[in-house]
């Protein structure tokens, strides 16, 4: 028999070290697929209309690379979502246009928030493409800036896959020549509210 090794001050700090040490974030690959809801693009108070894009399906495919730093990462976003373009008028009245594709590009920074589930912030371009030029997109494709935010829920499924829960809303100013050469003076403020499910790819 061995002798029973005492236990020193200096195992006990290496230990508790050990624990309190963060587990390294790893690079991974993700696939969503989900509901996508937007506010008004514009409210005209002289026609007494709104005009808005209806619920739509989104997908999304986005790469997360670790910082270097413990648990955190950075995240690069692609989400499609094509929808149509409703106009609906103050005593209820509902008509479809033409349909429009958004496509969004952000980069967020990610971590741990609370058990498995991750904060993200961060911002990127969106990008209105309609099907037809009329309307407030008499010129076409519309670029805007926009500031994303939101939680994701991360379930272990086999060592290196994972199943995603996301949800994440972004805001933008939204404008185009048309409205400015119509004297609209300033942009309307448009969120856009998302919940995916997804899984997560890890190397």
């Amino acid at each position: 028999m061995q002798p029973n090794r005492p236990i020193t001050l200096g195992t006990v700090v290496a230990g508790l070290a050990l624990i309190a040490t963060p587990l390294q974030a790893q690079t991974a690959i993700q696939f969503t697929a989900g509901a996508i809801s937007s506010g008004v693009l514009v409210n005209d108070g002289a026609l007494h209309t709104k005009l808005r894009p209806a619920a739509a399906p989104t997908f999304g495919l986005g790469i997360a690379l670790p910082t270097g730093k413990g648990p955190y990462r950075v995240r690069f976003e692609a989400h499609y979502t094509r929808s149509t373009l409703n106009i609906t008028t103050t005593e209820g009245l509902t008509d479809h246009l033409s349909s429009l594709t958004t496509i969004d590009v952000v980069a967020m920074a990610e971590g741990p928030l609370t058990g498995d589930v991750r904060w993200q912030a961060g911002g990127g371009a969106l990008f209105y493409r309609p099907s037809e030029h009329q309307g407030v997109f008499l010129n076409g494709p519309v670029q805007r800036w926009l500031l994303a935010g939101g939680a994701v829920y991360s379930r272990r499924l086999t060592p290196r896959l994972s199943l995603l829960i996301s949800g994440r809303v972004d805001a933008h100013a939204f404008q185009t020549d048309v409205l400015r050469a119509r004297n609209y003076a300033g942009s309307q403020g448009v969120q856009r509210f998302a919940l995916s499910l997804g899984v997560e790819k890890q190397f």
